[in-house]
């Protein structure tokens, strides 16, 4: 099974509550893109044409997606290469995740041998644990997430990771630049007159003498969000899962954790780690398992905050048919058609089907008792 071998075959498309009005604070902007992620694209936006945007949901940059935002300065229309941001109208106040319906999904899964992954994906669509993806831990590397070992304590070894750590996705000149501060590290001032603008407030807080949990508080303030709250979905992923362990028909593998998993269906709903007594009370055993005594966020100016979602989520309006794969010949390809309120994963429904499929079919899989 293969996804997002193009873009094309990954299609979003957020849905809206609201219609663009005539009038309003804000401008309403529509954003078509490919091969950007969404933060990507809106900080690219933000140099080149001073303009900010705020958004309410994240795209992954392997899709063709459609998404919305909205900022107080107008402007008409902005193309570029793989990018085109439409005005549509107004609105009166900042877009955020509760003015969203859910997002709408068209995919093309390459690369079946068995159309019989069909029946299980359908069957998957009944209701499948809402765990978080992959997609939101983009800060894991192979010595674990930047933002737990921020908690830890360990905030120089995060930094360095982070700085230095390479990726597939890495465009030569990035990869150049890492290799840059590995190996100068610890010269802060010749660093904070290379690395881009967004980082200089980072080791000109070292270069005064700073700590590094200090200079993690001079980060872009959007990246810091994403690098710590990915932890916070990482343990809802672990809680979910030890809630799940007595019932589970066959296991997920996610960041790394093996995540307990069944078909069906479920109203309850766990709260996202805050900094709240209760919610801490929750996760104190997932805190206690990581070494994490206390949170070092008030340092940071940051707030956990616990946010209820739904433990299972259900697929609606799941079409599905078979088609020749011209990508792959002898194979089979899926047109999956669908809806998820946001914040779900078109991809773990996919990862739910394919191990309910495994199941089915009786071919080894992470079964109840296996390592995995």
């Amino acid at each position: 099974m293969k996804i997002k071998v193009k873009p094309e075959d990954f299609i979003v498309k957020e849905i809206l509550k609201l219609q663009p009005s005539k009038s309003g604070k804000y401008v309403l902007y529509r954003i078509e893109k490919r091969g950007w992620s969404t933060l990507e694209l809106l900080s690219y936006v933000r140099m080149k044409y001073g303009i900010e945007i705020k958004h309410a949901g994240l795209k992954d940059k392997h899709s063709l997606s459609v998404q919305y935002g909205t900022s107080l300065q107008d402007y008409p229309v902005i193309k570029g290469n793989g990018f085109l941001i439409q005005k549509i109208g107004y609105w009166w106040g900042e877009l955020g995740p509760s003015d969203i319906e859910g997002n709408h999904f068209l995919i093309k899964v390459r690369d079946i041998s068995n159309p019989a992954l069909l029946e299980a994906i359908a069957e998957a669509a009944r209701g499948f644990p809402n765990y978080f993806d992959e997609q939101r831990f983009g800060s894991r590397t192979n010595e674990g997430l930047i933002g737990e070992m921020i908690l830890k304590g360990e905030a120089e070894k995060a930094l360095f990771l982070y700085m230095t750590n390479l990726r597939n996705t890495d465009s030569a000149s990035m990869k150049d630049l890492k290799k840059y501060v590995k190996e100068n590290w610890r010269n802060w001032e010749q660093l904070e007159n290379l690395v881009p603008g967004q980082f200089k407030p980072v080791f000109r807080k070292l270069k005064e003498g700073g700590s590094f949990l200090e200079a993690w508080g001079a980060f872009p303030r959007g990246l810091l969000t994403i690098i710590l709250t990915a932890v916070q979905s990482y343990y809802w992923n672990l809680l979910l899962s030890r809630k799940l362990e007595k019932e589970a028909q066959f296991y997920l593998k996610v960041a790394g954790e093996k995540l307990a998993c069944k078909i069906g269906y479920s109203p309850e709903e766990l709260p996202t780690m805050g900094n709240d007594d209760h919610s801490l009370q929750l996760y104190s055993r997932i805190l206690q398992e990581k070494g994490i005594e206390k949170l070092r966020i008030k340092e940071l100016d940051f707030k956990f905050r616990s946010i209820p979602r739904k433990t299972f989520v259900q697929a609606k309006d799941f079409k599905g048919h078979v088609v020749e794969d011209e990508l792959f010949p002898g194979k089979k390809a899926l047109i999956l058609s669908f809806m998820l309120p946001p914040g779900s994963y078109a991809t773990m429904l996919l990862k739910v089907g394919e191990a309910c499929y495994k199941k089915m079919a009786g071919l080894p899989g992470f079964e109840p008792g296996s390592d995995g």
